[in-house]
């Protein structure tokens, strides 16, 4: 996000505390949001802040070029090492002199001792710390000593060599299914919808039917009809909640916001917690998912994969098929990309070529794992569905919308400094609630690999 965003969306922020400031008392709606307004706004400022200090470091650094150089030579004599730029030349000593850069401005000049203090991790911890605080707010009498001896005449802190503000970490599955499904609010800790009570067939919505009697029937009630059965489905709230402690060193230390990093990957981590529970979900303390009870009363229906252990390009036709007309307009696949992509993709027919085509080939007919089709419907990878195995769900077909997600509260994040400030620690606390339900099963199917 460019600087000015971030200022923008700082500026943003402040005008809805101060919204929130002017009411005589808050709900715990608005306390949450005023906590998570606050974090967000420390997060941008320390952004903005740490954005501005590389700014005048680089500027620092545009202007000293040349001031680095190499370190000292291996013998005695000093030896012209080659041309590092046009009019700068490097002249490497003997250890313990200094190494000298010439450059068309000056000369520029390292010895041994400061390279040495470069390469020290107390300095590069110092330094770390000077970019986050400035050297006011540095309260370690030992850093500020070590960060000392790394100073040029220049006024500047020379740049520790091991410095990289990067974080090496592995991206997360995407998020896919939550997309695709139904979400409402509430404000309630359940959320009761009403419905029809018919299973009789597909074709009709009730057990409201024309009767034929003639012109005139021979009773009052021969053309009468049962009015449709009404009743409830219900979806509660539940609450989840995640905890991490951090050292107050670490925050202090840190070359990067430490309580923003955390902060995005709490709220990651809600986001694949929706995903996974509306596939897996228990229904126990926790919403109830697709698959947690396939083919009983209230739950998407099976059908078999035809083969023992394995996937089959008939059972594959067989669920597609299965799915009634009026929901295929919406009609997605759900499965995972390593084990039942592979599966499928690894699917021919009698000559040995691909069912599920790719390439030059590609008649149009069925689709292809590059295009993300299959028999002519989207495919949605997710890395929450079970793996091809004996006895297991492996594939979802149908109209998500059937599923119904409901959110009472969004991921909130707290940061508690108090309670563990007796260990040099403070707690970061995150806290979601939200129920779901397949209240509409009748738009899925879910294939069963024969055992």
């Amino acid at each position: 996000m460019a600087v000015s965003d971030m200022q923008a969306r700082l500026k943003a922020i402040v005008a809805e505390m101060d919204g929130l400031d002017t009411k005589p008392s808050r709900t715990s709606d608005e306390e949450t949001k005023y906590t998570n307004l606050l974090i967000e706004g420390q997060s941008l400022k320390s952004q903005i802040e740490t954005t501005a200090k590389g700014d005048e470091l680089r500027a620092w650094m545009g202007q000293s070029a040349g001031m680095l150089s190499l370190t000292g030579g291996q013998n005695g004599g000093a030896t012209v090492t080659g041309m590092r730029a046009a009019g700068e030349t490097v002249i490497e000593n003997a250890p313990g002199s200094k190494s000298v850069l010439f450059n068309s401005e000056g000369e520029g000049i390292l010895d041994e001792r400061t390279m040495r203090v470069l390469r020290d991790p107390a300095y590069s911890k110092a330094f770390k710390a000077y970019l986050r605080v400035g050297i006011h707010g540095m309260t370690e009498s030992k850093g500020l000593k070590v960060l000392q001896e790394g100073s040029d005449t220049g006024g500047g802190y020379l740049v520790p060599e091991d410095l990289l503000n990067r974080i090496i970490a592995r991206k997360p599955t995407l998020t896919r299914v939550a997309a695709n499904v139904q979400r409402f609010t509430t404000s309630r800790d359940a959320v009761v919808l009403p419905k029809v009570n018919y299973s009789t067939d597909n074709l009709y919505s009730s057990g409201m039917r024309v009767t034929w009697g003639g012109e005139v029937p021979a009773t009052a009630t021969t053309i009468r009809v049962t009015e449709p059965v009404f009743g409830q489905t219900r979806i509660p709230i539940y609450t989840g909640m995640m905890s991490l402690p951090i050292t107050n060193d670490l925050v202090e230390d840190s070359a990067f916001d430490l309580i923003g990093w955390a902060s995005g990957k709490f709220a990651e981590t809600g986001e694949l917690l929706r995903d996974n529970m509306a596939l897996n979900g228990t229904g126990v303390a926790q919403p109830h998912g697709i698959l947690v009870n396939p083919n009983a009363t209230d739950n998407p229906g099976t059908t078999a994969s035809g083969a023992a252990a394995a996937l089959t390009w008939a059972g594959l036709q067989d669920i597609l098929w299965a799915i009634p007309e009026q929901y295929e307009d919406n009609t997605k696949w759900v499965f995972n990309k390593a084990s039942t992509g592979l599966a499928i993709a690894s699917l021919v027919d009698g000559d040995g070529r691909p069912l599920w085509t790719m390439g030059s080939q590609d008649t149009g007919l069925v689709g292809s794992p590059k295009q993300k089709l299959l028999l002519g419907y989207e495919v949605l990878y997710s890395g929450f569905m079970p793996n091809v195995g004996a006895g297991n769900y492996p594939i979802i077909v149908g109209d998500l919308q059937g599923y119904y997600l409901v959110d009472r509260v969004g991921f909130s994040i707290q940061v508690l400094r108090e309670l563990y400030a007796e260990t040099n620690q403070l707690l970061m606390v995150g806290r979601v609630r939200f129920g779901g339900l397949a209240a509409e099963p009748f738009r899925m199917r879910i294939q069963t690999v024969s055992a």
